[in-house]
């Protein structure tokens, strides 16, 4: 058993530890059960408004300040915020752990949401908003998740827009931040050189008299929408997405699903990387991959291509697919597939970091911690069996989203593709 504790301050904030003695670091992360999914409509992107934000003051520090605490240890501080999710942490020696809680938890508990700051991050927001419609590769995921969680909270950028963005005042950002940031919902993970006891000392003197309580949450589960988007821009390459039903992160077959994915385009070995890049030359960059939510999932598909490749791009990798379908996946690609897939796993948590997002994630999906060992014995046990299943469920064109992002139309499409639609 790997050196791995579980706590619960009295305000029910839930604190989880991994020992790795060898290591002269720590990462401390305080993940927060909030994301873009959580937000009313007319409040899109304050979540991750509010990420920005939290690092612009405090009650007893300014934005300089916590910028310097950081950096006259050497440490690295960071943030992000996903659908479902948001996470701030900090990677610092070991013999700063006390600063870096200290630090998390002001940022936490005392953020000022200064109206000039506001209006200087909201601007900066706004840059990021552009950076991402100027970048095709990213912008074509954003369109991808319109189309296929089309009418629910997951179709929603995670930045917000420019419209919704630029109107939020700081008594808006204040409330939703205090309805969100309640001790219910925030786990903290911390791995590398510590002691549990030490992580819950300090933290529970931090979070002292923090009790707010958690809001009841109205929330749907999302249904698939199936279908095609042609988005037409002046670009010299075509963008594709193609998407299929997924798994949620805790369903049984998700490493039945990792192993497929590997398989189909997860790697230089795949088979789309080996057919479409090497044999035939269409691309440069293709590529699958998954996303998992707590209700539901996507296998997805990315590529980019000469607008006069695309019809032949889209058959190729549709006739990769069928052909998974129809004939299997063999022995020696699951072998192949679940070596390549331990490696990856091993190497990923050679770092505190990876670590500490491991335990997060685990205690938030799970309520409890799965060993190395453990999911490397559950990767092994997968058979052929279960893949060609999850293919039977997954693959079905009948139930494929597809969006584009390019200089091309409708007509561009195989027209095999359009009879289902």
């Amino acid at each position: 058993m790997e050196d791995y504790r579980k706590s619960v301050l009295p305000n029910g904030i839930r604190v989880v530890t991994e020992r790795m003695e060898q290591v002269r670091s720590v990462a401390v992360g305080i993940w927060v059960d909030t994301g873009s999914r959580n937000e009313a409509a007319e409040r899109g992107g304050i979540s991750h408004l509010i990420e920005h934000l939290v690092f612009k003051g405090t009650a007893t520090r300014s934005a300089q300040e916590i910028a310097r605490v950081m950096d006259s240890v050497g440490g690295q501080t960071d943030a992000f915020t996903t659908k479902e999710h948001t996470c701030f942490y900090v990677q610092v020696l070991d013999e700063h752990l006390a600063l870096a809680v200290e630090l998390l938890a002001d940022i936490l508990r005392n953020p000022l949401f200064d109206p000039a700051e506001l209006e200087r991050e909201k601007s900066v927001v706004l840059q990021e908003i552009k950076m991402v419609e100027d970048t095709p590769d990213d912008l074509i995921h954003d369109l991808f998740a319109v189309r296929m969680w089309e009418g629910h909270p997951l179709a929603r950028p995670i930045l917000g827009t420019r419209a919704a963005v630029s109107g939020y005042g700081a008594e808006t950002v204040r409330r939703h931040f205090e309805d969100e940031y309640v001790p219910a919902r925030i786990t903290v993970a911390v791995a590398g050189n510590v002691t549990h006891d030490r992580v819950v000392d300090l933290f529970a003197a931090c979070f002292d008299g923090f009790d707010r309580p958690a809001a009841r949450r109205e929330d749907s589960r999302p249904a698939l929408h199936a279908g095609i988007d042609i988005v037409t821009k002046s670009l010299e390459q075509v963008h594709l997405v193609v998407g299929f039903p997924g798994l949620d992160h805790t369903a049984p077959e998700r490493y039945a699903l990792y192993l497929l994915n590997d398989i189909i385009g997860g790697s230089m070995s795949s088979r789309l990387f080996q057919e479409v890049r090497e044999r035939q030359g269409l691309v440069y960059s293709i590529y699958s991959g998954t996303q998992a939510y707590r209700d539901t999932g996507v296998l997805y598909i990315y590529a980019a291509t000469d607008p006069p490749n695309f019809s032949k791009l889209v058959k190729v990798v549709l006739k990769e697919l069928r052909a998974v379908k129809k004939d299997g996946v063999t022995p020696r690609e699951l072998a192949h597939a679940k070596a390549h897939l331990k490696g990856s796993l091993m190497l990923s948590l050679e770092s505190t970091s990876s670590r500490m997002n491991r335990l997060a994630k685990q205690e938030m999906h799970f309520g409890s911690f799965f060993t190395i060992d453990s999911m490397l014995q559950a990767i092994d046990g997968v058979r052929v069996e279960e893949l060609q299943a999850l293919v039977s469920d997954l693959l079905d064109e009948a139930r494929l989203t597809l969006v584009t992002l390019g200089p091309l139309g409708r007509r561009n499409l195989p027209r095999e593709l359009l009879r289902h639609y």
